[in-house]
């Protein structure tokens, strides 16, 4: 396998993804607007797109050794951990609980930094979206 066949399919799903992006379809009074349904989503598959044409021009090296499938594993529990405890506890809460544990697998052992990136993400993404915004976002079947 190539070092670069990778990347390329990674770009080659950012472009479907850009593609169904633009297939968003949006109310009429929000389709004027700066940002709406397709801000988002044509944002990531920009940066994944972006990421992948780097990555392609560089190469990517596919050796993992045995000892890098037990973090993978970790993370990927860390993720369903975080999608089960979504609707029990709410989004915010469950992104800091996602946050702390996904830092402390990949070895983050620093109280400060566990604590900031786990407390202020989702405080900052509450105040935008929530306070901000006025969007509401179930606080979760635990609280009500």
């Amino acid at each position: 396998m190539t070092p670069r066949l990778v990347p390329l399919a990674i770009l080659a799903i950012a472009a479907a993804y850009l593609w169904a992006a633009t297939r968003v379809p949006l109310d009429p009074w929000s389709a004027d607007e700066a940002v709406n349904a397709r801000t988002f989503p044509l944002a990531c598959g920009a940066l994944l797109a972006l990421f992948a044409a780097g990555l392609s021009l560089r190469g990517v090296s596919l050796t993992a050794g045995p000892g890098r499938y037990g973090p993978l594993a970790a993370i990927v529990g860390c993720i369903l951990a975080f999608v089960v405890a979504i609707p029990c506890i709410g989004l915010w809460p469950a992104l800091g609980l996602f946050l702390c544990a996904a830092l402390a697998v990949l070895g983050e052992r620093r109280r400060p930094v566990l604590l900031g990136a786990s407390l202020g993400t989702p405080a900052l993404g509450w105040v935008l979206v929530e306070a901000l915004l006025g969007v509401y976002i179930h606080p979760g079947s635990l609280w009500g």
